[in-house]
């Protein structure tokens, strides 16, 4: 199976996985034979990567973090919450934020369980969670964003041996770190121009207001609270709300920062493409020991496989093809299956390229940046 920019697939593709509505119901079946018109349709719902079967790629298995099903759940049950706690009033009504602490702790348990039945594959890695169609929603943005930032947060958790517990609270802080966006008017999270000074003041206070949420739900761990209102926090002190230095807030709060940041970058936005995964580990980089812990950043490089199985990539040599392994001493430098030659031709037999014994060689681009010049 590939994984594919919809700007590369042909008429007479099969899909490799069917594509679902938000409801869950299924819009294009599995292995089902891609026409013009229907590319045409994908493409202007939005859906810039597609699941598409390959022969030469059949022994690849793609497998996401948390099962279709569990995703549809989360959705609907973040939706919901996300245009409850919009309401009037809602996030300082008792009996609403009960509620709101029943349906988290749900969600969280969706999630945990997801990834603890697949706790045996690639346990030391995190892996990077795929968006396949972009959306000018906010709440969609609100539900990607916090569902991706959980994901890692839960894997980081696993990979760091902290208890069920521990992994719970750093989840719940993940999955609801920017749940005070649900006190900013939507006009204004919707602003795809610059930002004045004063809207930016009120941006700022989804933080404070999504601690006052969270806190003042029952059963919420105060913590969690925490990395809702410092998760903009830096190391130097140059963050907000309270431009506290790092050795100030908790280390839940800072890696959710951290993963937050990650995962806007490496996800596209109506109004910016998705910055390539190796570049977005290089911005952080940049910030670590001022924006971010040194060896938060360290470790995330280390455990993150910033390039996923059956990911589409083009190598420094000319030649493309996709992530056929992923090699655990040295996630950056996975196997590569080349499936076209230099000139750009199709190989009938295709070829394996273990980029952790060929250090010349390079991935140049990937995924849904391959066609840019």
């Amino acid at each position: 199976m590939r994984l594919l920019p919809t700007s590369m697939v042909k008429p007479g593709m099969r899909l490799g996985k069917a594509i679902t509505a938000e409801d869950g119901k299924v819009l294009l079946g599995y292995n089902v034979t891609l026409t013009g018109n229907l590319i045409d349709k994908l493409k202007k719902m939005g859906y810039f990567q597609l699941y598409i079967e390959d022969a030469r790629t059949s022994d690849i298995i793609i497998e996401d973090a948390l099962r279709d099903d569990t995703r549809v759940a989360l959705r609907n049950s973040l939706l919901r919450l996300f245009s409850q706690l919009s309401s009037p009033g809602a996030a300082n009504n008792f009996n609403e934020l009960k509620a709101f602490s029943k349906a988290a702790g749900q969600c969280m348990s969706l999630v945990m369980d997801d990834l603890d039945a697949k706790r045996t594959t690639l346990n030391d890695t995190i892996m990077v969670t795929r968006a396949l169609r972009t959306s000018t929603s906010q709440i969609e943005h609100f539900f990607q964003n916090a569902l991706n930032v959980c994901v890692y947060a839960v894997k980081l958790g696993i990979i760091l041996g902290l208890t069920r517990d521990e992994q719970y609270t750093l989840g719940l802080g993940a999955l609801f770190h920017d749940i005070g966006n649900t006190q900013i008017p939507l006009p204004l999270l919707q602003k795809n121009t610059a930002l004045t000074s004063a809207e930016f003041q009120k941006i700022q206070k989804h933080t404070e207001y999504g601690f006052t949420i969270l806190k003042n739900s029952p059963g919420i761990p105060l913590v969690a609270a925490h990395c809702a209102l410092l998760h903009h926090e830096k190391t130097d002190g140059s963050g907000y709300p309270f431009g506290l230095p790092g050795n100030k807030v908790h280390p839940f709060a800072k890696w959710v920062g951290l993963l937050d940041a990650y995962d806007a970058m490496t996800n596209p936005r109506p109004y910016r493409a998705a910055i390539p995964p190796d570049q977005a580990l290089e911005i952080l980089f940049a910030g670590a020991g001022t924006l971010y812990d040194k060896d938060k950043v360290e470790l995330f490089r280390d455990k993150v496989a910033i390039y996923p199985l059956g990911q589409d990539v083009a190598l420094s040599t000319g030649q493309s093809g996709i992530v056929s392994k992923i090699n655990s001493s040295v996630k950056h430098r996975p196997t590569v299956r080349v499936l076209r030659n230099e000139n750009g031709e199709e190989l009938g037999i295709p070829y394996e390229i273990d980029l952790s014994q060929h250090l010349h060689i390079m991935i140049q681009r990937v995924g849904v940046d391959m066609l840019v010049p």
